[in-house]
């Protein structure tokens, strides 16, 4: 019998500390055992993810993980906040105007001594576990996905001790991230993640991304062995149409997952202020319902708006639950982050919403890459952020539709397909494939 290939997967995120982070690395994994690949799992004992969730399919369950110790420096100034996320570990925390001491500390140490990122103590003990994992489980090639980029310095050093194979993945840029644009990095520290940055684009064996433009120009050496694999949607997870029973009481509104205050969904909010003033008898049969972690102040203003309109504040939930709610949703909201790499964003909360049947309405960059996967596709509309007419004329037709009980399914179609974290994974299976050759 032929010796399955293995992959050393090294992730800051999994189960069951599920961030964000966890959604992609996990379908590449579940995916990549259905191809006859064998995995093991390099993560840390613990993640500041905000919320705890079990793997949601046999596959992920089975999966050999091994987890090191890790310090996370701001866990020592972190101020809990009637049992929600440490405001140091919110990014929201690099756009507030009007920080405490406590969050001035955090944000200083975690701009010019926290390089490349608050988790950057997990190498000291990643990295001689990893040397353990490779002696006991022999992997082909190692797999390391960021944010944070601690893992790929912790991949970069097991790679070029052990001469295996190294492939890095970018759910998001590093020294091009987001929260940098309002806060941005000391020249010094600057400097240094850029160097960082630089020496493991140059000593990756292979380098896949979400989207272009997650980096500076790079020489063609570079680009070379750059390759573009999107976000998607797990398969597994769509639900027959037939099964779904949809009518709600209230035309309702939802969001999942995480609303930063770069993320602040400008045109949507002015445009409820605006059903709540002039159309009152609507507002009353609206619901917005929030499920994740919100920027309190962005609560704070939809608390304000919404009077006659219902709003309801909820915390994470599983990703089955999400999954069971997004079909029976009149309208999904997405909020691109407000950054100069906005046009580039591609969240896997586009595809997920992608596979509910239910309308989208997005809110960023109307020529970025997630208002073109929403266009193609045909699940809904994108509006830039100061367009309040274009999102209330949209809301009005949709509600119009729901009050008419037209069913607001969207049919899947071919345009989505390529989406499929089953075909993502069968681009990636071969890239490894031929890395290990």
């Amino acid at each position: 019998m032929e010796k399955k290939p293995k992959v050393l997967v090294i992730s800051y995120y999994w189960y069951p500390f599920a961030g964000v982070g966890t959604y992609r690395v996990s379908r590449f994994v579940k995916y990549l055992q259905r191809l006859g690949w064998e995995v093991v799992v390099l993560t840390a004992k613990k993640a500041s993810s905000g919320h705890r969730s079990d793997p949601d399919d046999p596959l992920l369950a089975r999966v050999k993980v091994y987890r090191s110790s890790i310090i996370e420096p701001t866990q020592l100034l972190s101020k809990k906040n009637s049992g929600k996320t440490s405001v140091t570990h919110n990014p929201s925390i690099f756009y507030a105007k009007n920080k405490g001491f406590l969050a001035k500390i955090a944000v200083w140490m975690r701009l010019n001594i926290l390089i490349p990122d608050a988790k950057l103590t997990w190498k000291w003990f990643a990295v001689p576990l990893g040397r353990k994992v490779i002696k006991q489980e022999a992997p082909d090639i190692i797999f390391s996905t960021s944010p944070p980029p601690t893992t790929h310095r912790i991949a970069q050093q097991l790679a070029s001790w052990s001469a295996i194979p190294w492939l890095a993945d970018f759910r998001d840029p590093w020294t091009n991230i987001y929260y940098y644009d309002q806060t941005p990095l000391g020249t010094l520290a600057a400097k240094k993640n850029k160097r960082l940055e630089e020496k493991v684009i140059r000593s990756a064996d292979k380098i896949t991304v979400v989207n272009h433009g997650f980096f500076d120009e790079l020489p063609d050496s570079i680009m070379a062995k750059m390759q573009r694999i999107t976000n998607g949607y797990d398969p597994d997870h769509i639900q027959a149409q037939e099964n779904i029973p949809h009518r709600n009481e209230g035309f309702t509104i939802r969001y999942f997952g995480s609303l930063k205050i770069n993320q602040r969904p400008t045109a949507f909010l002015e445009a409820l202020s605006r059903i709540e003033n002039e159309t009152p008898e609507i507002a009353h049969r609206i619901r917005f319902e929030f499920f994740g972690s919100l920027d309190s102040s962005v609560e704070a203003e939809i608390e304000s708006i919404c009077d006659n309109i219902t709003f309801k504040r909820n915390e994470f939930i599983q990703h089955s639950d999400m999954m069971t709610l997004l079909p029976k949703s009149d309208l999904l909201l997405l909020s691109i982050g407000n950054s100069k790499n906005s046009n580039y964003a591609l969240s896997t909360k586009v595809f997920e919403y992608m596979i509910s049947g239910s309308k989208v309405l997005g809110i960023g960059p109307s020529q970025g890459a997630a208002a073109e996967v929403v266009a193609k596709t045909g699940i809904g509309k994108f509006f830039e952020r100061d367009d309040t007419a274009g999102v209330y004329a949209y809301l009005i037709t949709c509600f119009e539709a729901f009050n008419r009980d037209e069913s607001p399914y969207i049919n899947r179609n071919e345009s989505m397909e390529k989406y499929s974290f089953n075909k993502l994974s069968q681009q990636l299976d071969s890239t490894m494939k031929e890395l290990i050759r």
